[in-house]
């Protein structure tokens, strides 16, 4: 008897575990069909590796203007500048929304947005998916590869160093939510657009993106947030944002 109830109360957390994944499971699932975490897939959006024209190499002349953004950005490192640039370098989400917060006007959570935050979640995935094919077409080098030179976040530099750097993902993600969130607060939307902005900018700074990376990616944010627009999904969520905004007394 003493056995049958220790093997019992061994077995019953097990049990416990499997149904809270059974029942975990069946709420990811409407329709038969997992919920998604993204808006679009990698195919389902435009190939920017088809309408972003090839970056410039060194000896080009467009270079030149790359070239003279990666030198004015190593004298802002050991400035305040270069300090948010460190900070940007962290493309969590977030932390990325601690960036919007101030221009947004209210903390964005998943405790205090629920459903902004699940936007936004879901259309940075979507704004990855964006770059990776220019990505891998492209694979340009980034430039303290490039030039054999510290960047401005060393201890990130050999988990960095073999990726593409064209179009940056970084400021896709930046610039995606800063579309976003302009949407949604037009009264809010100058201050908003500065921040993506300068998000991209960050990583110039740092050394990991030429100008032209950063560019292109604001292009690429861009035309997945268009396309984003088709997709009844997106538009569900924004409505959803929307009215949580307007509750909390955000216009």
């Amino acid at each position: 008897m003493i056995m049958k109830r220790v093997l019992f109360e061994r077995v019953l957390p097990v049990l416990a575990a499997i149904l809270l994944s059974l029942s975990f499971a069946d709420a990811q699932e409407k329709g038969g069909k997992a919920v998604s975490t993204e808006y679009m897939t990698e195919n389902e959006l435009p190939d920017a590796a088809a309408y972003l024209p090839a970056p410039s190499k060194p000896g080009e002349p467009l270079f030149a203007g790359d070239l003279a953004y990666y030198e004015w950005s190593k004298a802002l490192r050991a400035t305040d500048r270069g300090l948010l640039a460190r900070e940007d370098a962290d493309d969590a989400l977030a932390k990325m929304v601690q960036r919007f917060e101030p221009a947004v006007g209210i903390l964005i959570s998943q405790e205090n947005t629920p459903n902004l935050y699940r936007l936004l979640s879901k259309a940075n995935r979507t704004a990855s998916n964006a770059t990776r094919k220019a990505k891998k077409h492209y694979n340009r080098v980034r430039p303290f590869v490039q030039f054999s030179e510290p960047s401005g976040i060393p201890e990130s530099e050999e988990s960095y160093a073999g990726s593409a750097s064209y179009p940056s993902g970084h400021s896709t993600r930046g610039w995606t939510m800063a579309l976003i969130l302009s949407e949604l607060l037009p009264d809010r939307s100058q201050e908003i657009l500065h921040i993506g902005y300068e998000f991209g900018t960050s990583r110039v700074i740092v050394g990991y993106h030429y100008e032209s990376d950063v560019q292109a990616a604001r292009i690429a944010a861009s035309a997945a947030i268009a396309v984003m627009h088709s997709d009844k999904v997106f538009l569900k969520d924004m409505k959803k944002a929307k009215k949580e905004l307007l509750r909390a007394g955000l216009r």
